[in-house]
């Protein structure tokens, strides 16, 4: 006759679950905030209840036995139907779901979104993320005219009306010049090297962000529309541009030479929106890419 051990609870099988992933009872300890001994004593009530054991122990390791193995094999496809309709329930509440409006710049920022976007979308079905390209030359207009929730910028934006959120990309700061400029074939270039040169920067660019990414007294500057505009100037010898590290990898040109910067000069990417508008599926999406992100 079997022994009623009892009915199996929900957090005896998360135990079960992350011991099985993670094969060590300290970090599924740790995973699970609660002391190894609790562990040990939920999976010993387990093979009471199954009658064999669950898992094989010796000093060195642990691994499932086939009865494990058979048990993980049923429990987790089940378990996460029950993950995801705990979710989905979850986000329809809060009003989490539907589709964030996510704005992006350059090709090495969205390197970085898109695989956040994915892991996002993946966790709850029903969520969208639609992503745009938005263009230098108007830095802060798809944010105020409310066509993106959240845009991922450069770097300093200091506008009372939009907050600064974490940093999702740093890259070097770098010299574009033509191929036959006398900087071409330095190792790096200084900020009173670049005084002498006319800097093109792309047009409606706020003055300190300007001054923050060229940092020197009578300097020559001019503006064009747009990134690609700069780089075609540039490569025809009409002045440099300050650029970041990417720009060699996805924006090469013949005739077009990237000199690093002296110095910390960084380029940096965050998200931003809004103060005035934060969509709960913006807010959502801020909390799933905090462990992710580090911020």
């Amino acid at each position: 006759m079997l022994k009623n051990e009892g009915a199996v609870e929900r957090q005896d099988i998360e135990v079960f679950l992350v011991l099985a992933e993670e094969l060590h009872f300290a970090r599924t300890a740790e995973r699970l905030h609660v002391s190894a001994a609790t562990i040990s004593q939920t999976i010993a009530k387990l093979e009471r209840r199954f009658g064999a054991p669950l898992f094989r122990r010796t000093t060195r390791r642990v691994e499932l036995t086939s009865l494990g193995r058979q048990l993980l094999d049923d429990l987790q496809p089940a378990h996460a139907q029950v993950q995801a309709a705990i979710a989905r329930a979850t986000a329809t509440g809060h009003g989490i779901t539907g589709t964030l409006e996510l704005g992006y710049m350059s090709a090495a920022v969205a390197q970085v979104v898109l695989p956040l976007a994915d892991t996002f979308r993946d966790r709850v079905p029903g969520r969208r993320v639609a992503i745009r390209e938005t263009a230098l030359a108007d830095l802060f207009g798809p944010l105020r005219r409310a066509e993106v929730d959240l845009s991922v910028l450069p770097l300093p934006v200091e506008e009372p009306d939009l907050v600064v959120g974490p940093v999702l990309l740093s890259e070097p700061a770098m010299l574009a010049v033509p191929a036959d400029h006398p900087l071409a074939h330095r190792t790096h270039v200084s900020h009173d090297e670049i005084a002498r040169e006319r800097v093109f920067f792309a047009d409606a660019l706020p003055g300190y962000w300007i001054d923050h990414h060229l940092p020197v007294p009578d300097r020559l500057t001019a503006s064009l529309p747009g990134f690609q505009e700069i780089l075609v100037y540039v490569t025809s010898g009409h002045g440099v541009a300050i650029v970041g590290a990417q720009t060699s990898n996805f924006y090469p040109r013949p005739g077009l030479i990237c000199i690093p910067m002296g110095g910390d000069a960084t380029f940096d990417y965050a998200l931003v929106w809004r103060t005035d508008r934060l969509r709960s599926i913006a807010e959502a999406f801020l909390r799933h890419i905090t462990p992710l992100t580090g911020s």
